[in-house]
């Protein structure tokens, strides 16, 4: 049940009614639906080359977006094409616009089939619905609230009361420099992502000051250091991490439009205060003939985290002979990417494309994992205190790594496309 579908009657008529679920895929969207009524809970992209597309969307009452990643937000331009309500969070929706725009672009610079039309974006500025935490909607028949998800700024959980079932999207359960930790919430069936099955993650503080600590230790010795980043969440972090520094910095790619974004929504983040102070003394690339002047400062940010493409091709290829200088990685490097084929041979293609030859990295190398989602054994424990009778695990390539310690609960592992009934 990652991200998915959903729907419903009116909520007066819902106990005696049975709530079926559906997984469009493990990673993409979910259903849920009843007689008269379904919702979609988000309907996002894989973002390979070329992105791949989940199963074809149901005709839904709403679709209720959790977060604005493109796995999660990467087709919803599409749905409310139909003019179907979208719901999320205000940031949210802003965010999701802004990744539909470069989805456009990236499809079009890389010569890939278009997802959507680009009259989609602008349907899905005028068909979003906002919601916050401690309001109360109603689509498709149901009712429901949101959560804080702890994942990236306005992510949200969806909690339908009268099912007594709470959805959780992408969940992380500490604080980071940006978000508050998602907190546990009582149900009786719990649809949970399951992403870090059977892997752990260090003390976030204690990787956050490793990192600060390595950033300083290299520009102490006249090095510099490239920070790759995910252009929503993880670009921000960063520059709220090395700002304690005092050294110079710059942030290139997406993640300055991002930057903008977020100064809108004060209360979608952590320590706006903090934030605001990083953006006020970083440097932004606004134009490529800036790059020059960037790779005469200390640290730079930038897209993309796994070095598929973006700037930070452009900025490792200048610093890839030099010792004194690093790379660091403080993202998640999926299989078959160029930041796999880094961290595990030291070697990068510095062109997109496989046709691209692999480059020897000859300065540091390291990773620092800051993930944003919740880690295995901090699943397992907001899955306790949720308490639930049924579990549902979704969003995850490993979800059997849980059922030891979920023994305790009637557990589902849906595959694709399979319906689940809940009473």
């Amino acid at each position: 049940m990652m991200t998915g579908m959903t729907g419903i009657r009116q909520p007066n008529a819902f106990k005696s009614q049975i709530l079926r679920w559906s997984l469009g895929s493990r990673k993409n969207w979910c259903s849920s639906g009843r007689d008269n009524g379904r919702l979609l809970l988000d309907y996002g992209l894989q973002p390979d080359d070329p992105p791949k597309s989940p199963l074809p969307a149901p005709e839904v009452d709403a679709l209720l977006l959790t977060h604005a990643h493109l796995d999660h937000c990467g087709l919803v331009p599409k749905i409310a094409n139909r003019g179907t309500p979208i719901v999320s969070t205000p940031v949210t929706g802003d965010l999701a616009e802004r990744m539909a725009q470069d989805t456009l672009r990236v499809a079009e610079i890389e010569n890939f089939p278009l997802p959507f039309h680009k009259s989609a974006i602008s349907d899905l500025v005028q068909n979003h619905h906002s919601i916050l935490p401690g309001n109360v909607e109603y689509r498709g028949g149901f009712e429901f609230n949101v959560y804080n998800a702890g994942h990236i700024p306005g992510a949200v959980m969806y909690n339908f009361p009268q099912e007594d079932f709470l959805f959780t999207g992408d969940i992380h359960t500490v604080n980071t420099q940006l978000t508050r930790a998602a907190k546990p919430h009582q149900c009786k069936t719990l649809a949970i992502e399951s992403t870090y099955g059977g892997r752990e993650h260090p003390d976030r503080v204690d990787t956050e000051k490793e990192l600060i600590d390595s950033v300083e230790d290299v520009v102490n010795r006249g090095g510099q250091v490239v920070l790759p980043s995910f252009g929503l969440g993880r670009s921000q972090e960063l520059l709220m991490l090395v700002e304690k520094l005092g050294v110079e910095v710059w942030l290139d790619g997406m993640g300055r439009d991002i930057a903008r974004i977020l100064q809108k929504y004060p209360g979608s983040i952590r320590d706006f205060g903090g934030m605001n102070k990083a953006f006020r003394s970083t440097n932004f690339v606004r134009y490529a003939r800036q790059r020059k002047a960037a790779m005469k400062g200390d640290v730079i940010v930038t897209t993309s985290g796994m070095l598929n493409g973006g700037p930070v091709l452009h900025y490792l290829s200048e610093i890839r002979k030099d010792s004194s200088s690093a790379v660091f990685l403080t993202g998640f490097q999926v299989p078959g990417t160029n930041g796999h084929l880094l961290k595990e041979t030291g070697k990068l293609r510095l062109e997109r494309g496989d046709t691209s030859p692999p480059m020897d990295i000859n300065c540091q190398l390291k990773s620092f994992d800051l993930s944003g989602h919740a880690g295995h054994s901090q699943i397992v424990d907001f899955i306790n205190k949720c308490n639930p009778e049924k579990v549902i695990l979704y969003h995850g390539d490993n979800r059997e790594a849980f059922s030891e310690d979920l023994k305790d609960y009637e557990l589902i592992l849906p595959l694709e496309n399979e319906t689940i009934e809940i009473n």
